[in-house]
């Protein structure tokens, strides 16, 4: 009996004994020391970035152990100024000045009960305001291409007082994505004498692939492409002191998406160019009288994007049908007609296409059109449509132009009910008082 007595004691006691040490020992999950919380990272604007609203939503990750953030944004590189504090979530939208071109900076400290994340003005990142906005027009445009392969000196003073654009023809894309400049001694000429009778130098662009298509195909496809040609072309803009780009992608088409990569790269080719509303953006695109992919390409979002549009209404011949006027005035009404009734675009953006040459219809070979002067050369008369003349092998042939009784109708036309007049192209029109574009200009009171 004592013996037993002995062992439940003994027992007992090792059972007191070990729920003594249980409760000595540390806990096998000790609640954590609470800290300072790390910093965080910016997300946007990223760092170098533009934006073009005066309201700017700051946005930056998650910190570890944050509950709220305090913002830091200001004009010097290390910015001292709270603009927001105790933020609860990890984005906050502030309005900054409209001051063009002003650099922000800016960083966020998150903070908890026991403190603020330290060293994070390290994390500094910065934003520039910039103003993106169409340049101001300037009254009728008359607008000339002048081809690369033509010569300036062929060419009087007097026609180029005449437009008040230029477009030198043609940077070429090229299978990098990049442009070509075609004949740089002729693009010096161009430009003094442009410049000297007070016209705006545009730079034309074209593809300089076989096809006229691939290279512009190529370089829109991708984002990287877009933005290379755009650095390319605006590096070029500053180096040659040109006013303005005009795009002579002839033609996207829905059939091939190439009218979504169009749009994209003409909205950032605006962006770049209308800066500060600094350069002008122009297009030359289809006369719009016929239905289908190549005019549906040219979206109705491209009007705010771009300032000047060449409508070409030219080239409407036939290789099968004889006697058909390629570019008469009814064709001017229905292209005129259809991009501002039925598509609406602004008439002081739209310029009517004027051909210098003539076509004939009912021959197959392209090589018989003539510049109108070489048309008045062989007897045809200025202000006539039409002509007997030979060339590209055939003779006594019909070949269809316009001339100056025509071109004042359309000119009168365009200052009705648009704002300006395009010819292609400077060289072929008659240098004396023949002149299509002399008629142009005295038609609507243009003093050169």
């Amino acid at each position: 009996m004592r013996f037993t007595n002995r062992l439940v004691f003994l027992c007992c006691l090792l059972v007191f004994l070990y729920s003594c040490s249980k409760k000595d020992s540390p806990s096998p999950n000790p609640a954590p020391v609470p800290t300072n919380p790390t910093c965080t990272s910016n997300a946007s604007p990223a760092q170098g970035s533009f934006v073009t609203s005066t309201s700017v939503t700051l946005n930056w990750t998650a910190a570890s152990g944050a509950t709220t953030y305090d913002v830091y944004l200001g004009t010097s590189t290390n910015p001292g100024t709270i603009v927001a504090g105790n933020v609860s979530g990890t984005s906050y939208t502030h309005t900054i000045a409209s001051t063009p071109n002003q650099t922000y900076y800016w960083y966020v400290q998150p903070k908890n009960a026991i403190g603020a994340a330290t060293g994070c003005s390290s994390t500094v990142t910065s934003f520039s305001f910039v103003v993106i906005s169409n340049p101001p027009g300037f009254g009728f445009y008359v607008v000339g291409y002048f081809p690369s392969y033509r010569d300036p000196n062929d060419v009087p003073d007097v026609k180029f007082r005449m437009t008040n654009i230029v477009n030198y023809a043609f940077f070429s894309v090229n299978t990098s994505g990049t442009t070509d400049v075609q004949n740089p001694a002729t693009l010096a000429l161009v430009i003094n004498k442009a410049r000297a009778n007070n016209a705006k130098i545009f730079v034309a662009i074209n593809d300089g692939s076989g096809d006229g298509k691939t290279n512009f195909r190529n370089m829109a496809a991708t984002a990287g492409g877009r933005n290379n040609f755009v650095k390319d072309i605006m590096n070029k803009v500053r180096q040659y002191g040109f006013d303005g780009v005009d795009m002579d992608w002839e033609y996207p088409t829905t059939s091939d998406g190439t009218d979504l990569t169009f749009t994209l790269l003409m909205k950032e080719l605006s962006d770049s160019l209308h800066r500060d509303a600094r350069y002008y953006l122009s297009a030359a695109i289809t006369p719009g009288k016929y239905a289908g992919g190549m005019r549906d390409a040219i979206k109705s979002e491209l009007f705010s994007y771009v300032d000047i549009f060449n409508v070409m209404a030219y080239d409407d011949f036939s290789t099968t049908a004889p006697y058909r006027q390629h570019s008469d005035l009814t064709l001017a009404q229905v292209c005129m007609n259809y991009w501002l009734t039925t598509r609406g675009m602004p008439p002081s953006k739209c310029v009517l296409g004027i051909p210098a040459y003539g076509r004939p219809s009912g021959i197959t070979q392209t090589n018989t059109v003539l510049s109108f002067r070489a048309i008045l050369a062989q007897g045809g008369l200025p202000v006539s449509d039409s002509a007997i003349v030979t060339a590209g092998g055939f003779t006594n042939y019909m070949i269809y132009y316009n001339g100056q009784t025509t071109v004042k109708k359309k000119a009168i036309m365009a200052k009705q009910i648009a704002n300006g007049v395009m010819m292609w192209e400077k060289w072929q029109d008659a240098p004396d008082g023949n002149s299509l574009l002399k008629a142009a200009c005295d038609t609507v009171g243009r003093s050169y």
